[in-house]
């Protein structure tokens, strides 16, 4: 999902049409649906996306914030210029706020293009984008789930991610914040490997945690192994890490005694 957020009183119909022609997402092949609402979940709910689909990061899904005087007009010129397709009857207005959404989708035989919204109700703004936690187990089971970013999700977060450290069930660990950026552990026994990714490398690089030494001789991990610089022992330095990342979207760094290196990842893949 390509969330436009800000201020969304900027978010003119030039403005989307710009941003539109510039990312180039309608030059292709696909068909689009274009649609307008008060409440884009509800609404791309009943066109049969998932929730996972809603929060995912693809691009066959967008939508921008937009004021209500736009909204329409915005339809109706991108409607023209791509040949999409769109349903009067689908969307929900609503005078309750100043803004409404514009959303797009690609068609495909799982999406309801006609849905019905009388039971729909308006909302302010775009929803809080969640926090994704994809865990890999040493048995080979993979699950990845969303968490609202709240003071008690983060809380029972902690929690489970502390017993995890203790336990020795997972072989990785993947958290991508609200903002997009990436922590992830790689586990051994009472060890772990932490590692982070802004995505802002032109290089297939990334930061992982140093302890302080400089000893080289390998530890075993549950997948693989490690320098012993680069491995961490201590629960509460990896709770330390972890926490900060969920609290502030971003690694820690020397105002929290925490030391990092920069790694190429032909070197040590990620191992995600």
């Amino acid at each position: 999902m390509i969330w436009r957020r800000g201020n969304y009183s900027e978010n003119t119909v030039e403005t989307i049409l710009g941003q539109i022609k510039y990312g180039r997402y309608f030059d292709g092949e696909m068909n689009w649906y274009a649609g307008v609402t008060a409440n884009v979940v509800q609404s791309l709910s009943a066109h049969g996306f998932t929730k996972e689909e809603i929060y995912g990061r693809k691009k066959d899904l967008m939508c921008w914030d937009i004021p209500k005087e736009n909204a329409l007009k915005c339809k109706k010129e991108v409607i023209s210029l791509y040949n999409m397709q769109s349903d009067g009857e689908s969307d929900f207005l609503s005078e309750k706020y100043p803004n409404l959404f514009i959303y797009f989708f690609e068609v495909t035989p799982k999406r309801k293009l006609h849905i019905d919204t009388s039971k729909f109700t308006a909302v302010k703004a775009l929803p809080e984008e969640p926090i994704w936690v994809t865990e890999k187990a040493r048995d080979g089971g993979v699950k990845r789930e969303m968490y609202d970013f709240s003071a008690n999700g983060v809380k029972e977060l902690l929690l489970h991610f502390r017993e995890v450290f203790l336990n020795g069930t997972l072989n990785a660990l993947i958290i991508q914040h609200t903002n997009g950026e990436e922590m992830w552990f790689n586990f051994g026994e009472g060890c772990c490997r932490i590692s982070y990714d802004a995505h802002t490398s032109q290089e297939g690089g990334y930061a992982s945690w140093r302890n302080g030494t400089k000893a080289r001789k390998p530890v075993k991990f549950f997948e693989g192994e490690y320098p012993s610089y680069m491995v961490c022992t201590d629960v509460e330095q990896y709770m330390t890490a972890l926490s900060y990342f969920l609290e502030k979207g971003r690694k820690p760094g020397k105002r929290q005694n925490v030391q990092w290196a920069w790694i190429n990842e032909d070197k040590f893949p990620m191992n995600k």
